[in-house]
């Protein structure tokens, strides 16, 4: 579970597996559901979202993604303004903090949406087969692919976010570092 605080708010963010679309035995009854591509008929991720005021629940969604499993981490979900990003499976869901309303959503890996980042007036995705920016609305920018999926078992180091671009490393430890348009500007092949 993941809380932040907004304006006289608090959000909590939780993983929610054995949430069951329609069941009266769930746990909790969520007031809004969303979903992935392919989500209805094949399930990988389910994240609550409720939000509180003054220790109430005045609202809540559960949105359910589809491709590769996630879960609730320090970077996977962000606050930008009035909407909260959340990723779930292979998509990034955006919703309204005031009425939890689906603003857009949008498949930003064919697997899995690892992280999500602020970059300036735009979002870095790190998925597990590539790297997206996606602007405010959710229309992909750019995407760039390496030569092996964005995922080091013994490391930290997969995915990086500096000043002049962002350091990527993939499971056969080749590093690459792409400006914040996409492009490559250097690459070491560690693992050959």
């Amino acid at each position: 579970m993941k809380t932040y605080q907004f304006k006289d708010l608090t959000i909590e963010l939780l993983d929610e597996p054995t949430y069951n679309f329609g069941s009266s035995n769930n746990n909790f009854n969520y007031s809004k559901h969303y979903f992935g591509d392919n989500a209805i008929d094949y399930c990988s991720s389910k994240h609550g979202i409720k939000i509180y005021k003054d220790f109430q629940i005045i609202d809540s969604c559960i949105i359910i993604g589809s491709g590769g499993v996630t879960c609730i981490h320090q970077n996977s979900s962000l606050i930008d303004k009035e909407q909260f990003l959340v990723c779930c499976g292979d998509t990034i869901f955006c919703v309204s903090l005031s009425n939890l309303e689906l603003k857009w959503k949008t498949k930003a890996d064919q697997a899995t949406c690892f992280k999500i980042l602020q970059q300036r007036e735009d979002y870095i995705v790190h998925g597990e087969l590539q790297i997206s920016k996606l602007d405010k609305n959710g229309k992909i920018r750019w995407e760039f692919g390496g030569e092996d999926i964005f995922v080091c078992i013994d490391s930290d180091e997969e995915f990086k976010i500096e000043n002049d671009g962002i350091l990527l490393t993939d499971l056969s430890k080749t590093k690459y570092k792409i400006d914040f348009d996409g492009n490559l500007i250097a690459l070491n092949n560690m693992g050959s």
